[in-house]
């Protein structure tokens, strides 16, 4: 009887890790080209949304990457791969604005664009937008394309970050991976705010107005 038990176990747990495997994000993630135009709008939400359903990286980047090689994602990587993939590279838009402005980002503990994991920090991008005067306060309306930062705490560092899908009037939705969500989805900005976190600004890639 034992013996059963074990192996429908040993079976249902297979079932799932490959259930799991099979929704993971095998496509390019290392992303070079920073052309002097930005992609569409449209392209950059079309590729976020192609991440929908990968489930999040529990290790967060540790362990040697391994969540990575599985499939797995973290919050950053949705903005990351869906401007990468419409073809712009925020590693090399933050690797260029460090070479010529390295002082405004925080460089202890090895925190600098040699360390692979720089620009997937959704601090280092919150930094690159607030020092380029294109970081809104968190009560003005998004456009899509925004890159929306949170923080857990008033006084907290920027720990999270979501990529603005859509906007509605005064409601917004936005393209986010979490450990609160288990895989990639897309939902209203207010229903993060919901789960405790803080919205601490927007990152504005595309420089118009949010009421045009």
């Amino acid at each position: 009887m034992l013996k059963r038990i074990a192996i429908i176990s040993s079976v249902v747990l297979v079932t799932i890790g490959i259930a799991i495997y099979s929704f993971g994000y095998f496509g390019k993630r290392d992303f070079t080209s920073l052309p002097d135009e930005l992609p569409q709008i449209e392209d950059v939400v079309k590729n976020a949304r192609l991440l929908k359903y990968v489930p999040y990286d529990p290790l967060m980047g540790k362990q040697g990457n391994i969540g990575s090689k599985l499939g797995f994602i973290v919050c950053s990587d949705v903005p990351n791969i869906a401007y990468g993939l419409s073809g712009y590279s925020l590693k090399s838009m933050l690797d260029k604005d460090f070479r010529n402005n390295s002082s405004v980002y925080n460089t202890t503990k090895g925190n600098v664009t040699d360390n692979p994991f720089f620009h997937r920090r959704a601090r280092n991008l919150y930094e690159y937008f607030k020092h380029n005067g294109s970081l809104f306060p968190a009560s003005e309306t998004p456009v899509p394309g925004d890159l929306a930062f949170y923080h857990w705490t008033p006084t907290g560092y920027i720990s999270h970050v979501a990529l603005v899908t859509e906007v509605k009037g005064n409601n917004y939705m936005v393209m986010e991976s979490a450990p609160e969500t288990l895989w990639a989805k897309e939902l209203s900005g207010a229903s993060v705010i919901k789960r405790g976190w803080i919205l601490a600004g927007f990152g504005r890639m595309y420089k118009h107005s949010p009421n045009k």
